[in-house]
């Protein structure tokens, strides 16, 4: 999952959803190309390595959601120490609804999954939802 992830994000941080994708044939024969309207691009399988796609990857661009990125690999590193769990209940705290920016606008006291938080970071880059499931000294903030 955590490999599924990670691409997953690769693929948002890079082909964000304003960037249209649309495969054409290059022959019969051959793979698909992209034309990805992203100004630089890196696509990479996790396991192996193999670049899958690449476009003026060396152009320096800044970093686009890392703390988010960041909080969903400790998430996953805590799923893996059997810290949490993916079914764990999360309150989420008024501190942490209070958050601007990208969000799915959580509620003070609300009750989500550890799932869902991380479907919502994934997906809406949401503040909210990073800090409702922040870790606090190695412990995680869960309820359940």
């Amino acid at each position: 999952m955590k490999r599924f992830v990670t691409l997953f994000l690769a693929l948002v941080l890079f082909l964000s959803a304003s960037c249209p994708v649309h495969a054409k044939k290059k022959n019969s024969t051959s793979n698909p190309s992209l034309d990805v309207s992203a100004p630089s691009v890196l696509l990479m399988e996790a396991e192996t390595g193999t670049i899958l796609y690449q476009k003026k990857e060396h152009t320096p661009r800044p970093p686009a959601s890392v703390t988010k990125v960041m909080t969903l690999c400790l998430i996953f590193d805590a799923i893996e120490k059997n810290q949490i769990a993916l079914t764990d209940e999360v309150t989420v705290s008024e501190y942490a609804a209070s958050m601007g920016g990208s969000q799915v606008f959580l509620e003070a006291g609300e009750v989500q999954t550890v799932e869902t938080l991380i479907k919502c970071i994934s997906v809406a880059s949401a503040n909210d939802a990073c800090v409702a499931c922040k870790l606090r000294n190695k412990e995680p903030v869960i309820r359940g």
